[in-house]
């Protein structure tokens, strides 16, 4: 009895600890995340001591967990070669939640069917009282300024200094949190509720402007009123309604103009001459996809200066050549008028580029490792929810530094692992 009330006990502090890392993540209380997940960490071992008589659990043997641990073991490697000593250190400060966070989520078996749709209940709740207090800062600041701007992109979600397409993903976690509970006929918490919080996620997930994840969205809804009509777990009706509704509101955003629309055409109409220049004026203007496509052009003429394709520049010295070569091309780098230092400073937006100049070509393979890991949970779970998130986090790091920032770091590992553990199902 006294080790039931014990795991009790313990249980009820792992899902404290975890609601207290959601609203860190969605707040961006970034010293909250990281005492969360060592407690988090630490409550799990407790866990495992208390009901295994050991603090061994097999979902630490995950591929996912071994070859971010390697990736780590990377970063101190490059400690060797690096001119930049005080750089790499933060480097592997920050990197530590490569081990510390897949550690922390596979130590115990706490997470599984119930924990998540316990968890995911609240995330839904604590998420939604963010999007809201968001509004109403924006709406605040547009009664000053009169600029509509500030209910879009980054500015929508500027006072938590977030990234928009970060927020998307998490806006995304609880549509589709929200979609598979009415696909599997299971109400979050009532009917209207849920069906109001579908729509007040999807209002502010367009509004957040992402590009990749309102494109994934849009394939997942479909998919997921598919699926709904094939297993009759939704009224024909309500599918085509639905259907019907989200067409007519996406045709209508994506037909005017507005700033929304505008950020899909700006890609359409890319100029990919434009960047074969040898050298930029400083005025000139690169949307995302034109700056992503520089990054390949750089990043191997870096490694090829310095020789280094096997083991990479070090972490400690990628972000000074980067800028040397945003300086030999001529491109924006500030002024002191607007007090801003341009394109110094920005990584290659992409972790596969980033691992191959940290740490070269075997960093890169490990990367890679990394993801297949991931697909190969996938496979072995088989859920949608789980393959739409992973995807979806997979692409993204395609497109941004994902483990180059603490903060999109808990976002690209936390929840493919929650989505994926079952309790007493070990990894394949």
């Amino acid at each position: 009895m006294p080790q039931n009330n014990n795991t009790r006990i313990i249980d009820d502090l792992l899902f404290v600890l975890y609601l207290a890392f959601f609203v860190s993540l969605v707040f961006a209380f970034r010293a909250l995340s990281s005492i969360s997940i060592a407690l988090i960490l630490l409550s799990g071992l407790i866990k495992n001591k208390i009901e295994r008589k050991n603090f061994f659990n097999l979902n630490l043997l995950s591929p996912l967990v071994l070859f971010c641990g390697l990736l780590f073991v990377l970063q101190f490697v490059s400690m060797l070669y690096t001119t930049d000593i005080e750089q790499g250190w933060k480097n592997i400060r920050l990197k530590s939640a490569l081990v510390v966070l897949p550690v922390a989520i596979c130590c115990c078996a706490y997470i599984n069917e119930t924990t998540r749709r316990k968890l995911l209940k609240w995330y839904c709740l604590i998420l939604f009282s963010a999007c809201l207090f968001a509004i109403y800062h924006a709406a605040k600041t547009y009664s000053v300024t009169h600029n509509t701007a500030v209910f879009l992109y980054h500015s929508l979600v500027s006072i938590y200094s977030a990234h928009a397409v970060q927020f998307s993903i998490l806006v995304f976690v609880s549509l589709l949190y929200l979609l598979e509970s009415a696909t599997k006929k299971v109400i979050a918490f009532s009917k209207y509720l849920d069906l109001f919080l579908i729509g007040f996620f999807l209002v502010f997930l367009f509004l957040l402007s992402s590009k990749l994840v309102i494109a994934f969205f849009l394939v997942y809804f479909v998919y997921s009123m598919i699926r709904s009509f094939l297993l009759k777990s939704i009224n024909t009706k309500y599918i085509v309604i639905s259907i019907a509704g989200l067409a007519v509101f996406s045709l209508f955003i994506f037909s005017t103009q507005n700033r929304i629309s505008n950020r899909f055409k700006e890609v359409v109409d890319t100029d990919f001459q434009f960047i074969k220049r040898d050298k930029f004026n400083q005025g000139d203007y690169f949307n995302g996809l034109q700056f992503r496509l520089l990054q390949w052009e750089f990043v191997p003429a870096i490694l090829k200066e310095n020789k280094a394709w096997l083991v990479g520049v070090t972490p400690g010295d990628a972000q000074n050549l980067l800028n040397q070569k945003y300086i030999s091309k001529n491109m924006y780098t500030g002024t002191v008028e607007r007090g801003d230092k341009g394109f110094i400073g920005y990584n290659t937006h992409d972790q596969f580029l980033e691992s191959l100049l940290e740490t070269g070509l075997i960093g890169s393979l490990v990367f890679l490792l990394i993801c297949w890991s991931m697909v190969k949970m996938i496979v072995a779970r088989k859920e949608a929810g789980l393959s739409f998130i992973t995807i979806l986090l997979l692409v993204y790091s395609f497109s941004e530094s994902v483990f180059e920032t603490q903060y999109s770091l808990f976002i690209f590992l936390f929840f493919p692992l929650f989505f994926y553990l079952i309790k007493n199902k070990e990894p394949r």
